[in-house]
């Protein structure tokens, strides 16, 4: 859970949580699984260390720009420099 963030951060999480469900939509792991649980469970661990909401939404994205055609430009239009730099 990422209600430690607070309400503006937590829905932060939520839309890069979004961007990264449609990016990887149509990918699936070796496993057979969606792609997008991998994501989510390092965001899942990052947000169980209590990390910032920048560090949790790179978490979700950090696959995005290496296997989608999501762009660091788009990341960074959309969550800022600094999402864009951990990613």
């Amino acid at each position: 859970t990422v209600s430690y963030l607070g309400t503006s951060n937590a829905a932060k999480v939520k839309q890069a949580l979004r961007v990264a469900y449609r990016a990887h939509r149509s990918q699936m792991r070796k496993s057979g699984e969606p792609f997008i649980i991998h994501p989510v469970e390092v965001a899942l661990l990052l947000s169980g260390m209590q990390m910032d909401a920048e560090t949790v939404m790179a978490g979700l994205l950090h696959d995005t720009v290496e296997d989608t055609d999501l762009t660091f430009e788009q990341v960074e239009g959309m969550f800022g420099l600094e999402v864009r730099n951990i990613v």
